[in-house]
């Protein structure tokens, strides 16, 4: 079970790692592909196959734990720079970087001169109990590494867990939490095993070690792939708000940066779907706040008559739709601004989320049959008022 555990996460992690190339231009996502290649190489050299043609190439059994254990330090240097840029929390990079190349440069050095003296290790690397050799500095330093290195990771990863709300950005967090314990853990369990002789110590290491190697490789997978879902989030919510803000721009075309093109260009023209999510919450919010002089008490009066029908879950909604299409409509026929406009703005959010959250519902009614026949019996009511 184990083999098919290991055997699905490595096909995870490279797939991944090619699929998701383009990360390396995002500083945030950088230190996340890092990791995952890292790790796929430690769970490469854990292969059988891998093993026996490493030991046929280079004739030492024992290079395939020094390849895994340097790709280890660099998972752990990696996630470090993550878990630190997550928690808006300056690690300085020359020291961060500078022990990480310490520690791979000692475990590089004594395993040379390890292998150079001829010396005996026990299976995985371990050095034998009572003697003293350079191998117990390559544990030494390689688990101290570690140990501090993955501490870190664990608690700044926990600091950003609580600094961000979204489940989206949430779930790899929980995944590389669970992951980061589970490693500290197999840490301490590596220490009495390379140091105590236990075979127990061996054994718990081996179990351990599955949720490091699950949580990181899932949680780095799914957090590389994060700015394509809220990319995709964003498109979609810029695409359901588009009919109403192309009827605000159309209207007040000041309001907009670039004139409204058609739907279709709209949604598949190439772009910053965040960037254009954002615009368009403010460009709204900017038409509502100009049309708002528009509506009047008694135009509002009317429109919560006809809408005291609707269920009440799109009663709000529907309200602000139909107030929106009357000034629409007097607006566009010339009828003069409200002597007492209502001040109907003051609805909505507080941020960008917020803001989004009220405004869904409100598109997704815009086109209601229900609402385009309801302003337009308050919009005839008010301009038929004017003309007389």
């Amino acid at each position: 079970m184990t083999d098919v555990i290991q055997t699905v996460l490595l096909y995870l992690c490279w797939i991944v790692v090619v699929v998701r190339v383009s990360a390396l231009r995002s500083r945030s996502q950088r230190p996340l592909w890092f990791a995952l290649l890292l790790l796929a190489l430690g769970i490469t050299m854990l292969q059988k196959d891998t093993n026996a043609f490493l030991q046929g190439l280079t004739g030492n059994p024992d290079v395939e734990n020094l390849i895994s254990s340097v790709a280890a330090v660099g998972v752990a240097a990696t996630l470090l720079t993550f878990a630190a840029r997550a928690a808006e929390v300056r690690i300085s990079p020359w020291l961060r970087w500078m022990s990480c190349g310490v520690t791979v440069f000692v475990m590089i050095v004594s395993f040379v001169v390890f292998q150079a003296g001829g010396g005996v290790a026990r299976p995985h690397f371990f050095p034998v109990p009572g003697t003293l050799s350079v191998l117990d500095l390559y544990w030494v330093v390689y688990l101290s590494y570690q140990g501090i290195a993955t501490a870190a990771t664990f608690f700044l990863l926990l600091r950003a867990f609580r600094r961000v709300r979204s489940w989206l950005v949430r779930t790899p967090l929980v995944l590389l939490i669970v992951g980061s314990l589970g490693f500290f853990v197999f840490v301490v369990s590596r220490f009495f095993a390379a140091f105590g002789g236990s075979a127990y110590a061996v054994t718990f290491g081996t179990y351990v070690s599955s949720p490091h190697t699950i949580g990181v490789s899932l949680g780095c997978s799914i957090a590389a792939f994060v700015p394509f879902f809220l990319g995709l989030s964003a498109w979609r919510s810029a695409n359901a708000l588009y009919p109403m803000w192309k009827a605000l721009v159309t209207a007040v075309p000041h309001i907009a940066l670039h004139p409204p093109r058609s739907r279709f260009v709209d949604a598949v023209l190439p772009q910053n779907s965040q960037l254009r999510l954002h615009r368009r919450l403010v460009e709204i919010r900017d038409g509502m706040l100009i049309l708002n002089d528009w509506i009047q008490p008694s135009d509002l009066a009317q429109l919560e008559i006809l809408v005291s029908d609707v269920p009440p879950e799109v009663m709000g909604p529907m309200t602000t739709a139909c107030w929106l299409r009357v000034a629409l409509a007097v607006h566009a026929a010339g009828v003069p601004m409200a002597t007492d406009p209502l001040d109907l703005v003051r609805q909505g959010g507080t941020d960008a989320p917020s803001e989004l959250l009220w405004l869904r519902p409100v598109t997704a009614v815009w086109s209601d049959p229900r609402t385009v026949g309801f302003a337009a019996i308050v919009g005839e009511s008010r301009s038929a008022a004017h003309r007389m």
